[in-house]
């Protein structure tokens, strides 16, 4: 499997060192270069220096993502696992869409930031995380990416978390808190609901 590899540098933020694999994609229309600039500029924003690995199963056009962290440590590697279509453009099959990236990738990136926090050492791995835990992050991590400037669609994980919670006001106003908060711990996200 070969890697493609960058790096970024920021005013006050060390250099994050990001590998893609695999280099080249055969069955979907992605640059290996593309997603790593992508990582890059985020990790920037996040104040990320750890190496950072990016796996894209193009093999599959689900949307699945997860991320695995060695410790808490700024010299810990970060992976990224991304099946293909989380990175798609929804209106042109097996091709490339740089907003999907961003939300997917980044939403993944925030969840392992927050696991290098003391507030996060409780939290399970993303692979044994319950649907309503899953969704109560992903709403958390989807308003910091908001608020960082990446295009999100407020609806569709205020959905999601409607179907793991319930359909009424109590579920909306706890929606509403979660994603407006900038400094939750892991006992706040496993109360998500």
């Amino acid at each position: 499997m070969s890697e493609l590899s960058t790096s970024t540098a920021t005013a006050g933020v060390s250099t994050a060192k990001v590998t893609v694999s695999p280099e080249e994609f055969i069955f979907v229309e992605y640059d290996a270069a593309e997603i790593a600039t992508i990582v890059a500029e985020l990790a920037a924003q996040l104040e990320i220096a750890n190496p950072i690995r990016v796996i894209v199963d193009e093999t599959t056009p689900l949307a699945k993502v997860y991320e695995e962290i060695d410790a808490a440590s700024s010299d810990a590697t970060v992976t990224l696992h991304a099946e293909s279509g989380a990175l798609e453009d929804r209106k042109h099959l097996q091709s490339f869409s740089p907003k999907a990236a961003r939300e997917s990738l980044g939403r993944i990136l925030l969840r392992a930031h927050d696991r290098m926090r003391p507030e996060f050492a409780d939290a399970p791995p993303d692979l044994e995380l319950t649907l309503e835990q899953n969704a109560a992050w992903d709403t958390y991590c989807a308003g910091r990416l908001a608020r960082m400037g990446v295009e999100v669609n407020q609806q569709r994980w205020r959905y999601n978390h409607r179907n793991r919670f319930g359909f009424d006001d109590g579920v909306d106003a706890k929606f509403d808190l979660i994603w407006t908060s900038d400094d939750l711990g892991w006992s706040d996200i496993a109360a998500g609901g």
